[in-house]
């Protein structure tokens, strides 16, 4: 089997997509013939990779004018498919990727599959394993035309080394681009800063509980205390009481902290695909047959606002005795 790993080198998020990538690639038992990455950049000509563990037959370097256009790539894509024929092409589990699995594998008649954990070649079929509806079920899908479209499921942050690839072929792919007659005109929104995240190791997470925006606000002010980073469900981002840039979830980031502490959150399957590999969950939540308690350590059923305001003094008073009542945001000892 032939395999090309199709990467943007403008990604803010390139090192974690080849992470998520590369793991689903482990999970598949029978070896590839060839494995490439077809990398798109605008500029600068790309010098370093992201470190894949896949041994690489090559890498082309594709020029794309506009990163930010779907049909670019998918244009440039197909024509590449018709010079240099691949089985299974693998994209980023972004929406983006998505994107360019789906559409493509129509256009070239074959098929697609996407937030793919687990894949295995049987019998001249792919085999898919990815979960569904909200996690709540894990489902197997047989893909028996080629080529196969691949998106990846996001995984915990775990970025790759960016390296230089000095011993596999490079090669540079010029192609003319044209503009297609249906898009008539494109903007750019540039994405929000990033946050603190997926590498905080206290996370309080806050839900539909929190109920209005100035509770959000003094939430906000006792995760600064606490030395938390503030994250989010749907609803609170849908809301706009926090930027997008926080949403916890299949659809937002996977996080992995040492203490997550999750206020007024049901605990849909979505949204606990977010927080499932945390070390030690916290709940709280006034209905105490919420489904978050089932995946929590310690479950605590009452006022979000009122625990929490507790849980700051008690933080408070004991950084007091250590002396670091003027070091904000000491955090909690795991």
């Amino acid at each position: 089997m032939k395999a090309a790993i199709v990467l943007n080198a403008n990604s803010i998020s390139l090192q974690q997509q080849a992470h998520e990538i590369q793991s689903m690639l482990d999970t598949i038992e029978t070896g590839f013939c060839s494995v490439e990455m077809w990398l798109f950049y605008q500029y600068p000509k790309p010098k370093v990779f992201p470190k894949i563990g896949s041994p690489l037959s090559g890498i082309k370097l594709i020029r794309l004018e506009n990163v930010h256009s779907p049909e670019s790539y998918l244009q440039l894509l197909e024509r590449l498919m018709g010079q240099y024929p691949m089985d299974m092409l693998v994209f980023a589990s972004d929406g983006l990727g998505q994107e360019l699995a789906s559409r493509l594998g129509y256009r070239l008649k074959g098929s697609s599959c996407l937030q793919v954990e687990e894949c295995s070649l049987k019998s001249g079929s792919l085999e898919i394993i990815k979960p569904l509806y909200g996690n709540n079920l894990t489902a197997l899908f047989v893909l028996d035309s080629f080529p196969c479209c691949l998106s990846v499921a996001k995984q915990v942050f775990c970025p790759v080394k960016m390296i230089p690839c000095k011993s596999v072929s490079i090669e540079a792919c010029e192609l003319d681009q044209i503009q297609p007659a249906w898009i008539k005109e494109s903007r750019t929104i540039c994405d929000e800063p990033g946050s603190d995240l997926v590498d905080a190791d206290l996370v309080l997470v806050v839900g539909q509980g929190v109920n209005n925006k100035e509770t959000m606000d003094v939430l906000q002010g006792i995760a600064n205390t606490i030395g938390a980073e503030l994250g989010a469900s749907r609803p609170v981002v849908m809301n706009a009481w926090i930027d997008m840039n926080r949403l916890i979830g299949a659809s937002g980031l996977i996080i992995s902290p040492k203490i997550c502490i999750v206020a007024g959150v049901s605990g849909t399957g979505v949204f606990s695909t977010g927080i499932k590999k945390s070390a030690f969950i916290v709940a709280i939540n006034i209905d105490k047959k919420a489904p978050i308690f089932q995946m929590a350590d310690v479950g605590i059923v009452g006022d979000l606002q009122e625990f929490l305001l507790e849980l700051e003094k008690v933080i408070k008073a004991d950084n007091e005795k250590k002396g670091l009542h003027d070091r904000a945001g000491s955090g909690i000892e795991s």
